[in-house]
């Protein structure tokens, strides 16, 4: 792994010791602000976002900084997605509500991407303590007590019945909330972590086999698609079949253990 990876690595365990761990368990009320309904942001949240910014920017000269909260404020910043200039996504505290409800499933997620293609990756669970890295075509390594292991999707069940995953469906319009509803009976078990950095590391652990989204911000998904491809695994489009990319708009995606899981999935989708 290039120094890039351990300097951005050394930026995000920085910001957690500095803003984000201090505060878990420990928020106060005005701390804790609704942006949206039942869509949270506490002063963990902008205060990390605000110190990475420009230490990110500076990393790589010309790069710009897409994050979060950011956007929250300004959702013009998006349009820095369909341009070819290299930014960085910032999800400072993936899970908030997880967070602020005092749950250890809340991480942070950063990707590095050019030209539409997420090239870098990283994703902090700073309870554990591990982080996750990826580079485009250079696989995925979990960084944990001081050493470093490449990361495979291990193999998922043969028959959707044993699989379990997350049904994300609350952003979902009709029809298509009531066909990824209807995969609930012929599914081992739905799981409901409500945080992307825990769902796709799970699967890249073999705790969870799926997940499916209909809000893809780049925050959430750039990141965590290329630790999961990397490590074996699929995320596509479930009615045209195309990869996510960084510029992929909302709409039904699956990330799945391996190619035949995504298909099975998606086929039973498509039928309902």
């Amino acid at each position: 792994m290039s120094h890039l990876f351990e300097d951005v690595a050394a930026l995000i365990r920085e910001a957690s010791e500095r803003e984000i761990m201090p505060r878990f368990r420990s928020l106060a009320d005005h701390e804790i602000h609704e942006k949206a309904k039942n869509d949270l942001v506490t002063i963990a949240d902008r205060n990390a976002e605000t110190w990475l910014t420009p230490r990110l920017e500076k990393l790589l000269p010309g790069s710009r900084v897409l994050g979060e909260e950011a956007v929250a404020e300004d959702s013009s910043l998006l349009e820095i997605v369909k341009s070819d200039i290299p930014f960085w996504t910032v999800d400072p505290v993936d899970g908030t509500g997880n967070f602020v409800a005092g749950k250890e499933t809340f991480g942070v997620m950063i990707g590095l991407v050019e030209k539409g293609v997420t090239t870098h990756a990283w994703v902090y669970l700073p309870v554990p303590d591990e982080m996750f890295m990826a580079e485009h075509g250079g696989g995925t390594v979990l960084a944990s007590s001081g050493a470093q292991q490449s990361v495979h999707v291990p193999p998922s069940p043969k028959e959707l019945s044993g699989a379990m995953g997350a049904l994300n469906d609350h952003y979902m319009p009709e029809p298509w909330k009531s066909r990824i509803g209807a995969l609930a009976p012929h599914i081992g078990e739905r799981v409901s972590v409500v945080c992307s950095a825990w769902e796709y590391t799970n699967i890249m652990r073999g705790i969870e086999h799926f997940a499916v989204y209909h809000r893809m911000m780049p925050w959430d998904h750039a990141p965590t698609t290329l630790l999961l491809r990397e490590a074996g695994g699929v995320m596509r489009r479930i009615d045209t079949g195309v990869d996510y990319d960084a510029r992929s708009g909302s709409g039904p995606h699956l990330a799945a253990a391996n190619e035949d899981l995504w298909g099975k999935i998606a086929t039973m989708v498509l039928s309902h």
